[in-house]
């Protein structure tokens, strides 16, 4: 069984020998000398040293249990294998270093980025990422494939293990060095969003204490229709803001009177707050909004029908009715779900019916969005208020 890690390593060198070829380059391909040619240059070089170093790593790790290194001084086959285990595995890592360390100074990808390093351990981590790779390989395919009383000379070995020594030294200084760097600047970043959203936050919290029962609708509706957040730790809080937010207006003496002053508002934005409030807040809303309430209805039918057909859009790689359904999602969800909710406590409070309105939405959404799921259950749930709006209406017409 263990020939057959001959198939990894045969992979792992060509890919290799690909990766040295284009890290070695004295310059990068002809008309490829610009910036972003480049960077596309360092991608390339990526590809078949990550297939390079997989295949080495599958291979080192299948010769360390096919008993290849029983040469060790280590008596216990167990402990052998778990000693040279974590050998392979930094040398793995060391030679990894060294890869990214022959990309970033290579010329044909044109970086030259030091790292902070001196010449010469920049030189022994190119060779570590470009030949060293082929030699532990071709070391490999030795111990596997030579006869048994020749496979562990040490005219061979002590050679392989001075330059790994030295391979896996300098790339674990780089290697450490950089992901320490990483860390490093990972923390930073994390530090400093942290304080920016601590920042908003407080900004935020301080800014809803402000307001009062004279305060715009819109500040307060921007609470109590809030639905994203800085962070999900201040979920708790905004929640209790959204909340707050919605009893306040539902008390507000005026609310309906600016509510629809504001369905009507020239800012869109203060139109679609004052169209989900009146899905939101807890009260009843009488026929004065009939009126306002079918021309925000007629302003997202117009929009829709802006953004689609659905056949103008250019698919996107992946399923055109998935992406087709997150942007109906984004950008008309929560105002199509609102409209049902808005028509139903419409006809049980006022007995006014916005079935058509609804019907008019529906259709749009089908005609700009065909296919996909979010239209077909708005389509669904049309129906099922539908039928609501119906019992409602005739329950008015007994009553009365």
């Amino acid at each position: 069984m263990k020939y057959l890690l001959n198939v990894p390593l045969a992979i792992g060198a060509l890919a290799q020998a690909w990766f040295s070829y284009l890290a070695l380059m004295p310059g990068p391909w002809a008309n490829w000398e610009d910036g972003p040619s480049r960077g596309a240059m360092a991608f390339i070089m990526f590809q078949p040293a990550v297939l390079s170093w997989l295949m080495m790593l599958i291979a080192g790790i299948g010769a360390v249990f096919a008993d290849a290194f029983e040469w060790a001084p280590v008596a216990r086959r167990g402990i052998r294998r778990l000693a040279t285990l974590g050998a392979t595995l930094l040398i793995a890592f060391a030679i990894g270093s060294c890869m990214i360390v022959a990309v970033d100074i290579s010329a044909a990808a044109g970086s030259h980025d030091s790292g902070g390093f001196n010449w010469v351990m920049l030189a022994v981590a190119q060779l570590g990422g470009t030949i060293v790779p082929l030699v532990v390989m071709a070391w490999l395919a030795w111990l596997i494939d030579a006869p048994p009383a020749r496979r562990h000379l040490a005219a061979i070995r002590m050679p392989v293990l001075a330059i790994l020594a030295v391979t896996t030294l300098v790339g674990g200084i780089i290697g450490i060095s950089n992901l320490s760097e990483e860390i490093s600047i990972d923390r930073a970043t994390s530090a400093r969003y942290r304080q920016e959203e601590d920042k908003n936050e407080a900004e935020n919290v301080a800014h809803f204490a402000s307001l009062t029962d004279t305060s715009p609708l819109s500040s307060w509706g921007a609470y109590a229709t809030n639905t994203a957040y800085y962070a999900d730790r201040f979920r708790s809080t905004e929640d209790k803001m959204r909340d707050t937010a919605l009893r306040r207006l539902a008390a507000r003496p005026t609310l309906e009177a600016d509510i629809a002053r504001d369905l009507v508002a020239s800012d869109a934005r203060d139109s679609d707050i004052a169209f989900l409030l009146v899905a939101r807040v807890q009260f009843s809303p009488s026929a004065a909004l009939e009126a306002p309430l079918r021309s925000v209805m007629a302003r997202i039918v117009a929009e829709i029908r802006r953004a689609g057909p659905a056949d103008k859009w250019t698919p996107e790689p992946g399923d055109h009715n998935a992406i087709l359904d997150s942007y109906i999602r984004t950008d008309f969800g929560e105002r199509l779900a609102a409209s049902l909710v808005i028509a139903t406590k419409m006809a049980d409070s006022a007995g006014v019916d916005l079935r058509d309105a609804l019907r008019e939405l529906q259709s749009t959404a089908i005609e700009a969005y065909p296919k996909t799921k979010s239209a077909e259950n708005y389509q669904r749930d049309v129906a099922t208020t539908d039928r609501r709006i119906e019992a409602a209406l005739n329950a008015r017409r007994k009553t009365n």
